[in-house]
């Protein structure tokens, strides 16, 4: 059975979330950049006369050339060829759009399971609660499942993160999967959009936990908007998404880092603050804005 965590009050009023200013577009409830969800279809049917489907879309985890398992140790990563192991790999999408090669972009309907989807967002578990992942659950979930106009595809679109609407939550009230309190920082801070956390040869916790920063309240403590939202899109062309898996790699994130370090001296890793040079390689693998423009994304790939 799915394993559910949920936060008291209290808890959630004292837990450790982030709040600096950052270097990112503000994210507001009413605006953004965040993917509408919205086919492109100018007749406003979005299944183009087609029926609906049953779609599934396969999430594979990887570092480097290997494939992702709790139970084995990595060598070679980052900058000081570091051996790691990985204790944590999990990550929210939402806003998943099937591409079309004339350009046309169709969004996947999420069956409401109750479990991993709610309204438009998807967690993908790849820890399976063995080895080094033995704080984690044994629950695992590699699939985004929904339906679809049936036709050819050749492509995929999504955003990582949870959508502005969802994010700034109660999460002991919240419905799963959004109530997985390790997955959240704070009221204001909202969720930790992906988090992995490493045990290098140097340090005993090198964690990525990214979501917004720098978000503000008003006086009824309604969160506003953010500095940072660091919600990354991701497009991926060029293979049919319903019979090939996407593969994330956590040695794409390392690749400029060194993870036997810790550059702020608080906490190790990168927690999404725009100050902390510990998520330069970070972000850029996310194809998100740093210290430097974003580049193409290197996170996500097909094999």
């Amino acid at each position: 059975m799915f394993k559910r965590t949920y936060l008291s009050p209290l808890l959630l009023a004292l837990a450790c979330g982030c709040g600096a200013d950052g270097g990112a577009d503000t994210e507001t409830a009413a605006g953004g950049t965040e993917s509408s969800g919205v086919a492109t279809d100018p007749t406003g049917d979005p299944t183009g006369g087609h029926a609906m489907v049953d779609v599934a879309l396969e999430f594979n985890g990887a570092f480097g050339q290997d494939v992702f398992s709790c139970t084995q140790s990595y060598s070679g990563a980052g900058t000081s060829g570091s051996t790691v192991d990985v204790m944590d790999f999990r990550f929210y999408i939402h806003g998943i759009e099937l591409l079309t090669k004339d350009g046309s972009a169709v969004p996947l309907e999420l069956t409401q399971d109750g479990v991993w989807q709610h309204e438009d967002v998807a967690l993908l578990d790849l820890e399976d609660g063995s080895g080094s992942c033995a704080n984690g659950s044994s629950d695992r979930n590699s699939k985004v499942v929904g339906k679809a106009p049936e036709g050819t595809y050749d492509g995929v679109r999504f955003v990582l993160g949870v959508p502005f609407a969802l994010n700034h939550g109660d999460a002991a009230i919240a419905p799963s999967p959004l109530n997985i309190t390790p997955l959240f920082w704070n009221w204001q801070g909202g969720y930790k959009f992906l988090r992995i956390d490493l045990k290098t040869a140097g340090l005993d916790l090198w964690a990525i936990h990214l979501g917004s920063t720098g978000c503000e309240m008003d006086g009824d403590n309604k969160v506003t908007g953010c500095i940072a939202e660091n919600r990354a899109t991701v497009e991926l062309t060029g293979f049919d998404p319903t019979r090939k898996p996407i593969t994330a790699d956590v040695a794409e994130l390392l690749k400029t880092a060194d993870v036997d370090v810790n550059q702020m001296g608080s906490a190790p890793g990168c927690m999404s603050e725009p100050s902390d040079m510990d998520c330069s390689s970070v972000f850029a693998a996310f194809g998100l804005p740093f210290a430097e423009p974003a580049t193409a994304q290197t996170f996500f790939s097909v094999r």
